[in-house]
């Protein structure tokens, strides 16, 4: 074989000769005159190498193209408990199916490389058939390297059968990779090998949680699912221990001194990190609020060891038996927390707002706070609804809080006119005891003292991204642009199926009045959950877009920054502006900076969402376990093939099977989102009766059937 500097070169410029487009090996050796073995190895070798660099691709089939005249699409694998898949192509609307047998050894996670099927069958209505699919010719990159299961020994066998139910298949454990657990633990698994059509997976036992059945390991079980952490590493506990609590006359000095003022704090009962706190005072007919954020970047410097952990973790998230924070407790909970009847270094943003909610002057700059009162949202509740005892207890600060009631009252106005959209969905509020065992689920209540923080929070957050917008400087806003216009036609579908009327403008205000017109009926609720899927997420980008749901052009998010990233790296700009360091080097810098900033929140946000999620789901499970039988009034809150959800007014939701309903020949209808038979018609929205038939704590699955008025008597 005749040898080259550049082999690799050499074997490029051959595929590129060639006039297939797709080629085999042995085209290739034939092509190049390669006959013996050496030469054929050497040939793969770089074939390899190529691939690696992404100059030519290799297919499923073991084929091989230039990656130019590659029609391949990049993809991530979402898997399902019944073998197949769905591709979510990047930058795509639509997830697209993929067969058991077109997986080509890649699942849940998988970043791929995918072609195109079109649809070999028309049918009337729509199936797998009939939809377009791909065929997964390249795996890129694992997605998974770990997963958490049940362990089991079956036979002799040892297995893990994973939680997350889009991997279908069990892993396989050899007897020396077991780290001893016992049959029936939860066990976090490394992956050695990945799946196949004709093998298991293998894997190994990295750590053993403990029994499944114990709720504190349900919840550690989804922490190691969504690859959390939960202790602090060594050196950055050590970096917060050596964070002073004591507040020196040098920090003091350049700082704006409001420890004079009333200043107070509204939270739940069991909040411990306090992010944020306000004065107010009216003189004549304007407002002076003064918003008062804890000044965490004065105390997370860039480039440390804290803020390093920070921007890797990106938010707290909050369980209700768990919290995982995203500083460590010395600063959430001491020096960065607003506590009372202490000073706080702050980053503050004085606003004047006259008597139409309009905020006619401001001012940002740092200050130092003393908090006289922390105040919780029940007992603010409490003195607005006019407890005599609760305002006698708080007199000093009752006159405040009635006239915080009063503008909150003309901030939602104001927003109401210019067209945000108000869900208001029920939000689970959890109860769990000392056993991390769920005691009780009731909804979260949404009194005026929430909403009175929201408008002050969300008033400080867009007054903060107008005035860094208009001075063109790098920064993280978040954004949440306007929808599809493919989802604003499925949703208005669904609307019309209710009688509900959405203009082709498809403004914030047009989504309002449908949320108006359908605010006591009985298909609010779901109206709200379709509205909200029809929406695309918001999340954080260096570029002002707009908030949609808000409808305000200018957002952000400055208020939460001990447990949110973008706000310590807003509040991080703003201090290099307030202190003249945003030299040309440094603007130049916080680009890259904000990109980062802004890919890697909206990422770690997702993650802790639906960890939050899953959590909830595991303790409405476990708090329905010892409920079979009992029978409760519900609402029809989802459709599918397979069957109607229904939600309870606890908010936890079960499935009714198709079989469970009456006999029918039932169909999906996906524009008017409901289960269609030629006798019966299930749509979201409607009132049903159900019994629960069975939970599966280990799925977190609820089963329902239906029930009547009778039964619900007779379960009283």
């Amino acid at each position: 074989m005749e040898r080259y500097e550049n082999f690799n070169d050499k074997v490029l410029l051959a595929i590129k000769n060639c006039k297939k487009k797709v080629i085999t090996e042995q085209f290739l050796f034939a092509v190049m005159g390669m006959k013996t073995s050496f030469d054929m190895q050497a040939i793969k070798t770089s074939l390899n190498q190529l691939v690696k660099e992404d100059k030519i691709v290799r297919t499923a089939r073991g084929k091989y193209m230039l990656a130019e005249f590659s029609s391949f699409l990049r993809a991530k694998i979402i898997g399902t408990r019944n073998g197949y898949a769905f591709a979510r192509v990047e930058n795509g609307d639509e997830d697209i199916f993929v067969a058991e047998k077109n997986l080509a050894g890649a699942v849940h996670g998988d970043t791929v490389l995918i072609s195109i099927e079109r649809p070999n069958f028309k049918g009337k209505h729509q199936s797998f058939n009939a939809r377009k699919s791909a065929i997964v010719e390249k795996i890129v990159e694992r997605g998974v390297k770990t997963l958490v299961g049940l362990f089991t020994i079956n036979n002799g066998a040892h297995l893990v059968v994973p939680d997350d139910p889009r991997f279908a298949d069990s892993i396989f454990i050899a007897p020396s990779d077991t780290m001893n657990a016992p049959h029936g633990s939860k066990v976090v698994v490394k992956i050695i090998d990945y799946p196949s059509r004709t093998k298991m997976a293998l894997g190994k036992v990295v750590e053993v949680l403990g029994d499944a059945r114990d709720a504190k390991v349900s919840t550690l079980s989804i922490i190691r699912s969504f690859n959390l952490i939960e202790e602090f590493p060594e050196k950055v506990e050590k970096e917060a221990a050596e964070v002073s609590h004591d507040i020196t006359p040098e920090e003091r000095k350049g700082r704006t001194d409001y420890t004079k003022d009333l200043v107070i704090t509204i939270d739940g009962e069991d909040a411990r990190d306090f992010d944020d706190a306000f004065s107010l005072e009216k003189r004549g007919d304007k407002y002076y609020l003064n918003v008062h954020i804890a000044d965490v970047s004065h105390y997370v410097k860039e480039g440390g060891e804290l803020d390093q952990e920070a921007f890797k973790r990106g938010t707290s998230v909050y369980f209700p038996d768990y919290v995982l924070p995203m500083l460590p407790k010395s600063l959430s909970n001491g020096i960065c927390s607003l506590n009372p009847d202490v000073d706080r270094l702050t980053m503050s943003v004085e606003m004047v707002v006259d008597n139409k909610g309009n905020v006619v002057d401001y001012n940002i700059n740092k200050g130092i706070i003393h908090s006289s009162y922390r105040m919780t949202y029940t007992l603010v509740t409490k003195i607005l609804d006019g407890d005599e005892e609760t305002r006698k207890k708080y007199a000093e600060i009752c006159p405040m809080l009635d006239m915080s009631a009063e503008l909150a009252k003309l901030l939602i106005k104001k927003r109401d006119d210019a067209g945000q959209l108000d869900f208001d969905l029920p939000e689970p509020q959890i109860i769990v005891d000392e056993n991390y065992n769920t005691v009780d689920i009731i909804r979260h209540p949404r009194e005026l003292s929430h909403r009175l923080i929201e408008q002050f929070m969300v008033l400080t957050n867009e007054v903060v991204a107008k005035h860094f917008d208009q001075l063109n400087l790098p920064f993280v806003f978040r954004v949440h642009e306007n929808p599809t216009p493919e989802r604003v036609a499925n949703f208005a579908a669904f609307a019309s199926s209710l009688g509900l009327k959405l203009n082709k403008s498809a403004t914030p205000k047009d989504f309002q009045k449908l949320l108006i017109a359908a605010k006591d009926q009985t298909y609010s609720s779901a109206l709200s959950k379709i509205m909200l899927r029809s929406m695309q997420k918001a999340r954080y980008a260096p570029e002002n877009l707009g908030h949609f749901g808000l409808a305000l052009r200018n957002y952000c998010h400055f208020t939460s920054p001990i447990r949110r990233y973008p706000d310590l790296s807003i509040h991080r700009i703003i201090s290099y502006m307030l202190e003249g360091k945003l030299t040309d080097k440094k603007i130049s810098e916080l680009y890259d900076f904000v990109e980062e900033s802004s890919a890697q929140s909206s990422t770690t946000e997702r993650n802790a969402e639906q960890a939050e999620r899953t959590v909830d789901d595991q303790k409405k499970a476990e708090f329905m376990a010892d409920k079979i039988g009992r029978v409760y009034r519900a609402t029809i809150s989802g459709a599918t093939e397979n069957g109607v959800w229904a939600e309870l007014d606890n908010t936890v939701e079960g499935m009714i099977a198709t079989e469970k309903l009456p006999a029918d020949r039932y169909m999906y209808d996906q524009k008017k989102f409901a289960l269609c038979g030629k006798k019966h018609i299930y749509r979201i929205g409607d009132p049903v009766v159900v019994k629960v038939d069975s939970v599966d704590i280990l799925t977190r699955r609820v089963d329902f059937s239906l029930a009547t008025e009778e039964d619900l008597e007779k379960n009283q």
